[in-house]
């Protein structure tokens, strides 16, 4: 989700969730159109003509809809979203193309995501559906939902073999298997197309323009409430979703005070393009009511950020580790084997950060690698 302010003619810009240097900032016309084909099949709609096609989808109830498009997820892939189309009218070029460039203003920029962001929860559709096809006991689901996202059939299997090792880092071996990779399953999806590419942006726009760059993220450990995730907690927290008197109930009083902390933060932003300054009218210092938050600078000890948590702590380095293994081990082992991902895949990533840098040698990432204590059977899947 992204959207830009006008604030005494000065332009702010606010991401959430991603950026224009994900993979799936966009997709090619061709794949738009099997998937809508794809979609249509799936709720009765034969027509290949676009208007009959679309004629015939706009007359099926939306919760009919939804659950085609859970169900062709699970099929494909949980990576496998709808995205807008590069048509040369509404949508000119590639937006990291565009970065890459100079078709760009300058302004603050405000970027973040969450360990639950948007596409997780279509991670955990594939483990219900793998069990049904009596797959439950193997690494199919993550294979093929890998694959799917780097390339379908063309996808490198050193790569595939090489995240699966590397997601799995984290979790220990279970009887049944699955839990292993379904996790890991969704935080490649999460690493791969939201914190990742989130943390490209920042350094890009940091090292690209004379603008400050304020980075969040919310933890996995603030993302299990009783609340609704179809919507990522952080767009709930900046729109203060916790204070609507319906929703009040789902969350507790701390979440509630860290809502009004971060639409204090966004709403200074908005309105300064600094989210440290006080806003208009208020008694109290800023520094009295929030912790200061520091910028994101264009060098490697400078990658600071925000945790979204109740103690409001400054980090650094968000996701060091396993973004490093995207932007710089897998461009390496796909050189190094003789095969190239495609178009808008991992090499994505690597570009954005360093367009004229050659593969980086895979030790530069081993060094980088430090495995945590594994997580048990009951949190490596709920």
């Amino acid at each position: 989700m992204a959207f830009g302010t006008l604030v005494d003619e000065t332009l702010h810009g606010f991401f959430q969730g991603g950026s224009v240097f994900s993979p799936a900032a966009v997709m090619r016309r061709q794949k738009a159109r099997e998937q809508a084909l794809s979609l249509g099949r799936e709720l009765g709609c034969s027509a290949s003509e676009p208007t009959q096609l679309l004629t015939c989808l706009r007359e099926k109830p939306a919760e009919n809809i939804n659950a085609a498009q859970t169900k062709l997820l699970a099929v494909s892939g949980p990576l496998e979203a709808w995205a807008p189309v590069v048509d040369g009218v509404v949508v000119e070029e590639e937006p990291s193309t565009a970065l890459r460039s100079g078709h760009f203003l300058s302004a603050p920029l405000f970027l973040g995501s969450s360990a639950e962001d948007g596409l997780i929860s279509r991670a955990k559709n594939i483990k219900n559906f793998e069990q049904l096809q009596g797959r439950a006991d193997s690494k199919t689901a993550f294979y093929e939902a890998l694959s799917n996202s780097l390339g379908g059939d063309d996808a490198n299997v050193f790569v595939k073999e090489a995240a699966t090792w590397f997601y799995s880092l984290h979790h220990s071996p279970t009887p049944a298997g699955y839990n292993v990779f379904s996790r890991a399953l969704e935080n490649a999806t999460r690493d791969f197309f939201i914190t990742c590419p989130s943390v490209s942006m920042a350094s890009f726009w940091a090292s690209n323009t004379r603008s400050s760059v304020y980075m969040y993220h919310l933890p996995g450990d603030m993302t299990h409430t009783s609340t609704d995730l179809s919507m990522p907690l952080d767009v709930q927290y900046v729109f203060g979703v916790p204070h609507v008197p319906e929703m009040r109930g789902l969350f507790t009083s701390t979440e509630r005070t860290l809502s009004l902390q971060i639409m204090t933060y966004t709403a200074s932003f908005i309105k300064s393009g600094n989210p440290n300054l006080p806003l208009s009218g208020s008694t109290a210092s800023f520094g009295e009511v929030l912790p200061p938050w520091p910028q994101f600078l264009p060098h490697p000890s400078g990658q600071n950020y925000k945790e979204l948590s109740p103690a409001l702590r400054n980090r650094n380095g968000l996701q060091a580790s396993h973004c490093s293994f995207w932007s710089q081990y897998v461009p390496a082992l796909s050189f190094s084997t003789g095969k190239h991902l495609c178009k808008n895949s991992v090499g994505e990533l690597e570009t954005s950060q360093n367009p004229a840098a050659e593969p980086v040698p895979s030790s530069d990432f081993s060094a980088s690698v430090s495995q945590r204590p594994p997580k048990s059977e009951k949190d490596a899947y709920n």
